[in-house]
């Protein structure tokens, strides 16, 4: 009966002639595709306006009927109200069978054409098998080394998905997912994971999780990794920074699996014979073992592995290279070299000798552009915490035009010898050095009362015109001019004569040193009388002595003076120190000027002089009575200072 029925309606279907309005009879709305869980009611709907045909389902190209109950199908039934034109077909139940194509169609009249809805796909879910992971609940891997694990879940509709996890982290790379058919529109989901152990990955779990639409939620399954390795070696130092002379224990620590460990020391790669601890001890490391690499070899059954760590040992500043002296024309760059090395890495600092001022730090100084004022001794001091500091020196030689390093004003004394003097203090030496005066030039040699000579002195080169027994007219301005690779330079030089020590500063002093006897012997007087008042009131047994006053008057006092010390001369220097030239009896010249804020040794003596003063003409001129005055003062303050001790003798 259900073969007649579904022939009988092929055939009107067949039949479709178009003899009416396309109006007539039509879709008002046709199924759609729908997927279910198996076991849930399914409604594919069907309205059609003006209703001519008879209306039937068909599933797979295969007719269910037209009767709305639908004979044969006991899960299946037409709804809806039918002068609506509703021909809605539910499926209770639903079934694995129940999947397929269906189509709403309506059949032709004599005056209408047949029509037939769109196709609705109906999909049953069914869930899949529980997921398996096929290596076991355990899966053992060796480090390094790739390694397939496979998780499958079977006969799910559609094929179950399927995704990785490590220790809880979904795992995206790797993974390699098939399907299988199971029969039956059932399917397999198979997954490959390729893994790559690391040594961190021993003990972690794998879990394969499945899911598909049938689910309500996940299943999953696990396994635990067992990740044989190497040992995992790590070597430390105790103490971590080592001083010099004392000692140190290097300790090897490993992590393994299988866990039984061997263990061997190297030295910068030489085996150590004998060291196969985990521990390594060693005593009074030197600076010389700083930076020495020492190595643990550890094995086990799967393999070996080695950790290595660098001795540090600390020590103080030790240097390197310096550049000892650095010469540079004015005008170019200079750079000063210091290294050093230390453990820590010391810390370099330069400094103008005789500054606190840092000018730079590093190995190098450098000055993109110097001048003469550049010139001097650099000190680099380097500093390692905890172990001390040193410094080593720099000269930085600017050369440049000459400069004239003399006094503006020097002195003579009419009718006797006198001597000017020009000194060139800087780099390079000068070539060429010659005195002018009334239309005279003179290198060296003699002209007349005049004679120059030239010689190399600390700090130069000096040139000395001697002019002998002076007279009136030699005291006048002569013109000292020096010359060398990078310029020349000229100075006047000015000759003046001295002047006698004035007669009021002699009898100034010798009235002070009056003064100081009286004072003396007064004091002498009263310490006297003060013994002999208490020997009288009995407060002291007077002792077996005789003290006999030597000088009775000043006359006499005056006359036994110690005479005065050696004439001493004094000049203005930067530390306002005054020097002792006692080699002559007269003042003589002064010493020559010195640079500004500059040092001069006197080429005689060997004293040293400096100048305070920023420019020549700031510096005081200094008189022959200035001289004296100093040189008197000086005498008075030392006799004064011999007098002011009882001048006695004692016999017991």
């Amino acid at each position: 009966m259900r073969l007649l029925t579904t022939i009988v309606a092929s055939l009107a279907l067949a039949g479709l002639v178009a003899r009416g309005s396309a109006q007539d009879q039509s879709f008002r709305e046709e199924p759609d595709s729908v997927a279910v869980r198996q076991g849930e009611t399914v409604t594919l709907t069907c309205a059609i306006d003006n209703v001519a045909g008879i209306v039937q389902w068909t599933k797979d190209n295969f007719a269910l009927g037209s009767d709305r109950e639908l004979p044969g199908y006991p899960r299946f039934t037409i709804t809806g109200d039918v002068n609506r034109g509703e021909y809605n077909l539910v499926v209770q139940d639903t079934l694995l069978e129940d999947d397929g194509t269906y189509q709403c169609q309506a059949s032709p009249t004599e005056n209408q054409q047949g029509i037939r809805s769109q196709n609705a796909q109906l999909t049953i879910y069914l869930p899949p098998d529980d997921p398996v992971i096929e290596e076991g609940s355990s899966v053992s891997v060796i480090a390094g080394q790739p390694k397939n694990v496979t998780c499958r879940a079977d006969n799910g509709k559609p094929a179950a998905t399927l995704t990785w996890w490590k220790d809880g982290q979904e795992i995206t790379e790797g993974i390699t997912y098939i399907t299988e058919d199971a029969g039956e529109k059932r399917q397999n989901g198979v997954s490959i994971l390729t893994l790559n152990p690391s040594v961190d990955d021993h003990g972690k779990v794998l879990t394969c999780r499945s899911s598909n639409p049938a689910m309500d939620g996940n299943k999953e399954t696990t396994t635990q990794l067992n990740v044989e390795h190497t040992p995992v070696v790590v070597v430390q130092s105790n103490p971590p920074l080592v001083e010099e002379g004392s000692s140190v224990s290097l300790s090897c620590e490993s992590r393994a699996n299988p866990g039984e460990v061997n263990y061997q020391w190297k030295k910068d790669g030489v085996v150590l014979a004998g060291e196969n601890g985990q521990v390594l001890r060693l005593n009074n490391v030197r600076r010389e073992d700083n930076l020495q690499v020492f190595t643990c070899d550890a094995t086990n059954a799967v393999g070996t592995n080695s950790a290595n760590i660098t001795l540090s040992v600390q020590y103080g500043p030790e240097p390197l290279k310096t550049t000892e002296q650095v010469i540079v024309d004015r005008g170019t760059s200079a750079t000063l070299v210091c290294q050093w090395s230390g453990n820590p890495s010391p810390t370099i600092m330069w400094a103008k000798k005789g500054s606190s001022s840092v000018l730079g730090t590093g190995d190098t100084l450098t000055f993109p552009i110097v001048d003469q004022s550049h010139s001097g001794a650099y000190e680099c001091t380097a500093v390692v915490p905890g172990s001390g500091e040193d410094s080593r020196e720099v000269v930085l030689v600017v050369n440049g035009p000459p400069i004239i390093s003399s006094f503006e004003v020097q002195y003579a004394s009419s009718g006797a010898e006198g001597q000017i003097e020009c000194l060139s203090s800087n780099s390079p030496p000068p070539s060429r050095m010659a005195w002018t005066w009334n239309g005279i030039m003179l290198d060296t040699g003699t002209e007349g009362r005049f004679t120059a000579e030239q010689r190399d002195v600390h700090g130069g080169r000096l040139s000395v015109l001697t002019v002998s027994k002076v007279q009136a007219a030699d005291f006048a301005d002569y013109n000292c001019t020096v010359w060398n690779r990078l310029g020349l330079t000229s100075k006047i030089i000015t000759l003046r004569q001295k002047e006698p020590l004035p007669l009021a500063a002699i009898v100034g002093g010798a009235v002070a040193g009056l003064v100081l006897i009286l004072v003396i012997v007064l004091l002498v007087f009263v310490f006297c009388h003060r013994r002999r008042k208490k020997q009288a009131d009995g407060q002291e047994t007077p002792p077996k002595e005789k003290v006999e006053i030597i000088h009775r008057d000043h006359e006499a006092a005056k006359d036994k003076v110690p005479p005065p010390p050696p004439q001493r001369k004094y000049y203005i220097t930067a530390d306002y120190d005054d020097r002792d030239y006692s080699s002559k009896t007269s003042l003589g010249a002064p010493p020559p000027w010195t640079p500004p804020g500059g040092t001069y040794q006197d080429y005689k003596n060997g004293n040293l002089y400096s100048n305070p003063y920023n420019n020549y003409s700031s510096y005081p001129a200094v008189s022959e009575h200035s001289y004296e005055r100093a040189s008197i003062a000086s005498r008075a303050s030392r006799a004064s200072e011999a007098q002011k001790k009882p001048r006695m003798m004692t016999h017991v």
